[in-house]
């Protein structure tokens, strides 16, 4: 059985002994293209075309920087450089497996979706759900099915966990999806509960962060744009900070489970 306690203590090893090479890969993909964007939302203004142009490179250099930590993190051999070029060359397999989960992830909620135009739900312009006309029963037949999408979510989150992890050191596309279902077995519930703590322990920072920078900036200057991309900035080193603590996570959770594998036959 892999401890979590044991995975978490070979985790903090890894982002002390290698902090300075996770930081700089996570500067440049995770925290640069992340502030490049909130510019943008914040500044450009009402452009969608800009605005879907820098999230979609958003997206792809922190999909390429998820890579390149996972790299670093899996291996004490893989400097920055070699981190670069094994994500670059992964790129391209990470972005097809990532594309296929998303959209049949997406899938899940379409029968809650559903059941909600059903119970007589209207969309706002301005996005927002209006539920005040919308009949109780298919209502709560709604909340029920998208209760169970994120139930659903959850689990798969876990069993996904050493998903970039596989595509890296294993060089599998979507293959990597059935690796990672058999490297999790066994292993759903507690991976579960560390999926739920982390994403506890991140919104509570987000909105803390958040709540402290904006009101200081909000002291500061009078610019509501400036404002909100000061802030942005601040959410910025939050998620890139999250994001490497997670992937270093996950890579010695591969390690472990591949521990586990090698040892089985002689057990």
């Amino acid at each position: 059985m892999i401890r979590m306690a044991t995975v978490w203590e070979r985790t903090v090893d890894v982002l002390r002994g290698r902090a300075a090479i996770l930081a700089g890969i996570a500067f440049v993909t995770l925290f640069l293209p992340t502030v490049s964007s909130a510019a943008v939302t914040s500044f450009v203004g009402d452009v969608q075309a800009a605005r879907l142009l820098a999230s979609l490179v958003s997206a792809v250099l922190m999909l390429f920087g998820m890579l390149a930590i996972t790299a670093v993190a899996s291996d004490p051999r893989v400097d920055r450089g070699a981190a670069y070029r094994l994500a670059a060359n992964r790129l391209p397999a990470a972005i097809g497996v990532t594309l296929v989960l998303v959209i049949a992830l997406s899938l899940t909620f379409v029968p809650g979706t559903l059941a909600l135009i059903a119970a007589g739900a209207t969309v706002t312009a301005t996005g927002m759900v209006e539920m005040q006309r919308a009949a109780a029963g298919p209502l709560a037949l709604s909340a029920g099915l998208i209760l169970v999408a994120a139930a659903l979510l959850l689990w798969l989150g876990a069993r996904l966990a050493p998903l970039f992890a596989v595509v890296v050191n294993e060089r599998l596309g979507l293959g990597a999806i059935r690796r990672a279902f058999a490297l999790t077995r066994g292993a759903a519930a507690r991976l579960i509960g560390v999926l739920i703590l982390y994403a506890v322990l991140v919104m509570v920072l987000s909105v803390a962060v958040r709540s402290v920078v904006g009101v200081v900036l909000r002291l500061l200057l009078d610019s509501d744009a400036a404002v909100l991309f000061g802030t942005s900035v601040a959410l910025a080193i939050v998620s890139a900070g999250a994001t490497v603590v997670q992937n270093a996570f996950y890579a010695q959770y591969y390690a472990a489970a591949r521990e586990r594998e090698e040892a089985a036959p002689s057990a």
